[in-house]
């Protein structure tokens, strides 16, 4: 036997993703996409959206002792819902506040809504320019305001609502303490300023008992100011504090100080018993965003918030929320990540969102426990939002899917299904994903949007661009093992033009062959054929420019004829022997799509346009053609989606259509295939990504092996490859394959069973017998048979021959 490559002579990309295959086909039953009855109701099987990578924005506003304040991101939007008290244990309740467009919760009356909650569980809403209101969700009594002309407000704290006014010069530097006192809204003048106060962001914190305010000495000394709500007075603290974005954080023992201004990472803390004495400067550590505070015990309590910018398409799920001791010592995580709104309990404690994850995500209170160390308490789970699914694929039961935010980039998943009396989805395992350190929009998004296509032996492919925008074919085995292959001219190195103009993805997959490029449907447009097994890997073995869509099917490739009659040609990519059928469109037309299954070509002239006329298919066995419905070919069927009655429809070649499924709105058009090497149909409705996989119901085309690569010879002496490799592709799954050798007398030497893997076999074999003994030189008769894995049809059988050298005869006379 000759010396074969061995790396690529084979199918090296089909066997690294066999044992994954095979795992995947456990967690689910079998390997197949079994369909037991063909022609019987089967039930459908229902896949779950899986859930989006980012948790749900949760923000939380203020918490009282037995509820919290906090706002929901929508079910339809990436946009927060009203605020809402909470109650722990209790059903959510709707506050008349106004809801702003994003995030804002300005204590300083920067317009729209502030709303806190700084005494038991009373919760404090403004709303400007001068409404406020103390609504207490205990008792169910509310408190009114309304400020006095000139007064702008500056928070609420406690029972006290601290506004300013205007001094002699029109600046809002004249602090009041508005209280409610029988009825009566009594107003006084807030002192000890020793100066006067800034305008811009003076309201720094507070709780029911001080407030925290920027103060300045005429001498232009800053810092930060102590406002007893019980007395008007201020007492100035943290002196030479200055900042922007600078916050401060109450607890009953302690108040906190910290600004990022000049890239500050020092916390200042004081005991507010003794506010004379020296702070303790807690150090935050570096990292992404900027910290933000609370207090709890003897602990300082941080997490940190981040912006996204309109790049940046790595997903963020926020960070630690990390307690550090306030006397020194090492820091503990609590929370793998968590919202950067912390609010503070009144009486001790703190609310915050956060969780290992999006499917652990909940609202938790954080209090300290018998040791003194801060102890985490689940009071309500907040349930992830369902991820964005963008393709679907479904080949041989090999589901793939592109997801575009159900990890931290898109990307795509696989599972493998198996219907029947008992359907059944197995483990979801990620297929691939760019590299978390990946850098540029083109390469994070490789994954974006693009279809995946199933090839029936394991393998995946997508057409995509590559760091420098060219067009590339992506080839996936199910193990991740991943290669490129540039769309260039084997003849000329022109790569394919990119632009607008030119939109790549792959067009057609067969085994070892793909097309991918441009559709077709213009005089520049390039599609490019690749043999992923060729000698040396996966390369461009044909390219075709102009109008014409191209399709492959086993070893041949369809494509409209060089005559304009309305004919198709099939090239056979192994010999090169090009066969043409009668005129099959109308009028002639030239077909710019084509799709084949089993032994069926679709066709349509006119992709985008009338849904009546212009496409059809054609059997490639009894050189008839059909009417079709524009959409997706199965082996027997097409599956289309009717947006004037809202409804998927499958309709078996020759026969009526029927409806799949039925839609609530018409124009929300689904995302559906049909598995080729299958019988059956998956798709997702009205923007969900809750996918349903059914069986046609249409009996499938009888199983065959449509391309193999399987040795004619081997040297059973060889020292780098005694082995008899043989692989077939088939039209559709098959179970309990085997492979039975015979020799030149028709007795059998040998039985054994092949490897099942998508709509493929795989076998290999030593050439000894069962007794152990090699077998005698000679030409031997092979015969592959198998079960068809849906039911229909006949048995799977294939035979051919293969010569031995090296056997029981050489060794003996050796």
């Amino acid at each position: 036997m000759a010396p074969r490559h061995k790396p690529n002579r084979r199918r090296p990309i089909v066997r690294g993703g066999l044992a994954v295959g095979l795992a995947l086909a456990a967690a689910g039953g079998t390997l197949p996409f079994l369909l037991s009855d063909a022609h019987a109701e089967t039930p459908s099987l229902t896949i779950p959206a899986p859930n989006r990578f980012k948790p749900v924005a949760n923000p939380v506003y203020g918490a009282g002792p037995g509820g919290i304040v906090e706002r929901t991101e929508v079910k339809d939007q990436s946009a927060l819902g009203y605020y809402r008290w909470t109650p722990d244990g209790g059903t959510p309740v709707d506050l008349p506040a106004s809801s702003p467009y994003d995030d804002v919760n300005s204590i300083d009356g920067g317009g729209g809504s502030h709303v806190s909650v700084t005494s038991g569980d009373v919760v404090a809403i403004y709303d400007s320019p001068n409404h406020v209101q103390l609504k207490d969700m205990k008792s169910g009594t509310t408190t009114k305001y309304t400020l006095p002309d000139g007064h702008f407000y500056r928070g609420v704290f406690g029972s006290a609502v601290l506004t300013a006014t205007r001094d002699a010069t029109g600046n809002k530097n004249v602090l009041h303490v508005l209280h409610m006192a029988d009825g009566q809204l009594a107003d006084t003048l807030v002192t000890g300023l020793n100066g006067w106060v800034a305008e811009d962001a003076m309201t720094l914190g507070g709780d029911d008992r001080s407030a925290a305010i920027w103060y300045a000495h005429p001498d232009g000394t800053r810092g930060v100011g102590l406002l007893d709500l019980a007395t008007a007075a201020v007492t100035p603290v943290f002196p030479g504090t200055t900042g922007a974005n600078a916050q401060v954080v109450f607890s009953d023992a302690y108040v906190a100080w910290y600004s990022p201004e000049g890239g500050n990472t020092t916390a200042r803390v004081l005991p507010r018993a003794t506010l004379e004495v020296a702070d303790t400067k807690v150090e935050l550590g570096s990292g992404e965003g900027t910290p933000r505070l609370a207090l709890v015990g003897e602990w300082l309590l941080t997490t940190r918030q981040s912006a996204q910018s309109a790049g940046d398409f790595l997903v963020r799920q926020g960070a630690p929320l990390t307690a550090l001791p306030i006397a020194g010592g090492e820091p503990r995580t609590l929370l793998e990540h968590a919202g950067w709104r912390v609010a503070q309990v009144p009486g001790g404690g703190v609310a915050v969102t956060g969780g290992a994850s999006a499917g652990d995500w909940a609202v938790r209170r954080v209090s300290v426990g018998d040791d003194g160390a801060p102890v985490l308490r689940t009071v309500r789970e907040v349930a992830p939002k369902e991820g964005k699914l963008t393709k679907l694929s479904l080949t041989a039961g090999h589901l793939v899917t592109a997801e575009s935010d159900t990890t931290y980039l898109p990307a795509l998943f696989q599972q493998q299904l198996t219907l029947g009396a008992a359907p059944s989805a197995g483990e979801r395992s990620l297929l691939a994903r760019p590299d978390a350190q990946t850098t540029g929009e083109a390469a994070q998004r490789v994954y974006d949007s693009r279809q995946p296509v199933g090839t029936g032996d394991g393998r995946t492919v997508v057409a995509t661009t590559d760091a420098d925008g060219a067009q590339v074919l992506v080839v996936l085995t199910a193990d991740g093992t991943r290669t490129v292959v540039p769309a260039v001219d084997p003849q000329t190195g022109e790569k394919m033009p990119t632009g607008s103009e030119h939109s790549s993805a792959v067009r057609s997959a067969s085994g070892r062959y793909v097309v991918f490029g441009d559709s077709g449907r213009g005089p520049e447009d390039r599609q490019y054929v690749v043999d992923l097994d060729a000698s040396g890997g996966p390369k461009v073995v044909r390219v075709r420019q102009g109008q014409g869509g191209l399709a492959v099917w086993g070893t041949k490739l369809w494509m409209p004829s060089d005559s304009d009659d309305g004919t198709l040609q099939a090239v056979d990519l192994k010999s090169g022997e090009t066969t043409a059928t009668d005129p099959i469109t109308d009028n002639g037309c030239q077909p710019q799509q084509l799709q084949t299954a089993g032994p069926w070509v679709y066709w349509d002239c006119y992709p985008s346009g009338s849904v009546s006329s212009g496409h059809g298919v054609y059997n490639t066995q009894t050189r008839q053609s059909s009417w079709a419905p524009r959409g997706t070919l199965g082996d027997g069927y097409v599956v289309a989606y009717d947006g004037n009655r809202g409804q998927l429809n499958l309709t078996p070649i020759g026969d009526a259509p029927r409806t799949i499924d039925a839609f609530t709105s018409q124009y929300a058009y689904p995302i559906v295939e049909a598995d080729r090497f299958g019988g059956a149909v998956a798709y997702a409705k009205e923007k969900s990504s809750q996918i349903t996989a059914v069986n046609s119901g249409v009996a499938t085309s009888q199983v065959v092996g449509i391309e193999s690569q399987v040795e004619q010879s081997v040297n059973l002496t060889s020292v780098t490859d005694a082995l008899w490799d043989a692989d077939w592709q088939l039209s559709k799954p098959v179970i309990d394959a085997q492979v039975t050798v015979r020799n030149k007398t028709g007795r059998t030497v040998f039985t054994g069973s092949a490897k099942e893997y998508a709509a493929a076999v795989s076998f290999s074999w030593d050439g000894r017998t069962g007794d152990g003994r090699y077998v005698n030189d000679g030409t031997y008769t092979w015969e592959l048979t198998g079960t068809p894995a849906d039911g229909s049809g006949g048995a799977l059988k294939v035979t051919g021959t293969v010569a031995f050298s090296g056997g029981q005869g050489t060794r003996t006379r050796s």
